[in-house]
């Protein structure tokens, strides 16, 4: 089993590039094509990604195979933020 990590960002606290990187990201993806994570995915990464804003809250899970193209400069800021999540 892998290591889960997550993280939580406010873009009030990010930089400028990270901030225009997430607002792009959210704009250009289509989230209601995001498809079902399979059960049996052995080696590689799922994404779990929740975004929230003023006026709606966008919520989808990829794996490494379906992250659209337009999700990838988000993903590259979460991962800069990553902590191992904490089991409560």
């Amino acid at each position: 089993m892998g290591a889960l990590k997550e993280c939580s960002l406010d873009t009030d606290q990010l930089e400028a590039d990270e901030v225009q990187a997430i607002q792009e990201s959210v704009t250009n993806t289509n989230w209601t094509e995001a498809e079902p994570i399979p059960s049996a995915i052995r080696d590689g990464y799922q994404y779990h990604v929740r975004v929230e804003d003023q006026e709606q809250t966008y919520t989808a899970a990829y794996t490494d195979q379906t992250l659209p193209e337009s999700l990838k400069p988000l993903v590259g800021v979460l991962k800069k933020y990553l902590k191992p999540k904490s089991l409560r």
